[in-house]
């Protein structure tokens, strides 16, 4: 240590030397520590499952009746049923015979008879079909038919 003349204050410097040999130190131990402290794990990965494709659109069934002429037209997949509500049935249980999906759809016009949407829902549930129900207001699903 020096000496200083004419000064009364203490010196303050920090000798940072150490600190950092010590700090590089610990930095080449985790350097070299931390690839043995990776380990990877054995996961059993399950195969993959073909799922089935989904339904294609010309294949859904959709059940539209239009009114409200009395009787009311009733359409599957914008064709005309013949024999109207009375064709309903019969043209399902014909359908559902070699499908898996017994699904149809059905919309129905705002203006028609409330009694006359049910006979027709039911003669739907009659041919052997789980019922859908299209709420789309803007949806003309038998555009082009007449």
């Amino acid at each position: 240590m020096a000496m200083q003349l004419g000064s009364s204050g203490v010196k303050s410097d920090i000798n940072v030397t150490p600190f950092v040999d010590i700090v590089l130190v610990l930095l080449i131990i985790f350097m070299v520590v931390t690839p043995m402290l990776s380990r990877a794990l054995d996961v059993a990965v399950p195969p993959k499952v073909d799922t089935p494709s989904p339904v294609d659109p010309t294949e859904q069934l959709i059940i539209s009746v239009k009114g409200p002429s009395n009787p009311p037209k009733v359409f599957l997949n914008r064709e005309e049923i013949p024999g109207g509500l009375d064709g309903v049935k019969d043209r399902i249980e014909e359908l559902m015979k070699g499908r898996r999906e017994k699904i149809v759809f059905f919309t129905a016009d705002n203006d028609l008879v409330y009694q006359d949407v049910v006979n027709v829902m039911d003669k739907i549930r009659e041919g052997g079909a789980q019922l859908g129900l299209i709420t789309d207001e803007n949806l003309d699903v038998t555009q082009g038919a007449q």
